[in-house]
């Protein structure tokens, strides 16, 4: 016999990017502190891909570049 209780076979939650929020990251209005880590990623992705520098993007998220360099690195895959 199985017994199953609501909600065990419940998919968790899945946190959607705030697209405004990546916008602002992407024009430093938003730095890596106010950012969730997926739209920290998106970020970098998106400034990597237009040929932004490891250091131009820690500039414009306001943080270390040795902070985001393991997304940077992920981001040119």
């Amino acid at each position: 016999m199985i017994i199953e209780f609501p909600g065990t076979n419940a998919v968790p939650a899945v946190r959607k990017l705030d697209a405004l929020a990546v916008e602002a990251g992407l024009n430093g209005r938003r730095t890596y502190d106010e950012l969730h880590p997926r739209e920290v990623f998106e970020v970098v992705r998106i400034a990597r891909r237009r040929g932004d520098t490891l250091d131009q993007v820690a500039e414009l998220l306001d943080v270390d570049f040795f902070m985001i360099s393991d997304e940077y690195a992920a981001a040119g895959a």
